[in-house]
């Protein structure tokens, strides 16, 4: 994102920051008409990620919806089965729009680079971070703290634009997280639409979902 002079202000989706104190005043001011917009850009990575999710999501499931913003991953997990939702966000604004669709039994500010996260050990079925690990610099910090938090059996669900997949080094964290024996990826997959309706997305970058199982 195209950061002003004090590195707090962005205006372009497609750059990223890793700044928190941004990425926090960007998506309050967005969050009242953020549905709608993403509704024109047509953004489908949360019904992607739950198509991805299907055999995991039986009726009292636990999930961690990791930078849940407004709720859209949320609600498509539900429109699923009868889960149980808890959701991070850095967003308060964001945060109030997701507590109004009545589906999360607890939500929580907090920024997802601070880890370990404010959540017990072996609490959650499935953690899911979509649209989010863009804003994060240290990724692999952040998927082993979820490996914490997802029992053994579980499963976690990410996705990462395929201009950051590289130059963050997704197969390399990906591979070293298995050889540390805390997860094996179940599936990675092709690169799929992202914001077709956005004009700074729609010719080159795609996003790409990953799900991997906790040791």
């Amino acid at each position: 994102m195209s950061e002003g002079s004090n590195g707090r202000q962005f205006t372009s989706l497609r750059q990223g920051t890793t700044d928190a104190r941004a990425v926090e005043t960007y998506y309050d001011d967005w969050a009242e008409g953020y549905d709608d917009t993403l509704q024109a850009w047509q953004y489908r990575a949360p019904d992607d990620s739950a198509t991805l999710l299907a055999e995991y999501l039986v009726a009292g499931a636990r999930i961690l919806d990791v930078g849940c913003g407004t709720g859209l991953l949320g609600s498509a997990l539900r429109n699923r089965a009868g889960v149980t939702l808890h959701g991070l966000d850095i967003s308060s604004a964001s945060l109030r729009q997701a507590a109004a669709r009545g589906i999360y039994e607890r939500l929580l500010r907090h920024d997802l680079q601070d880890v370990p996260l404010p959540v017990a050990d072996g609490d959650y079925d499935i953690a899911t971070s979509v649209g989010v690990l863009t804003y994060v610099a240290d990724a692999e910090t952040l998927l082993r703290d979820l490996c914490r938090a997802v029992r053994g059996g579980g499963v976690i669900a990410f996705t990462q634009r395929t201009d950051l997949w590289q130059d963050r080094g997704f197969d390399p964290m990906i591979t070293r997280m298995e050889a540390d024996g805390l997860w094996q990826r179940k599936h990675i997959s092709e690169p799929m639409p992202y914001l077709p309706g956005n004009a700074e997305f729609a010719d080159d970058i795609r996003v790409i979902h990953t799900l991997c199982e906790v040791h």
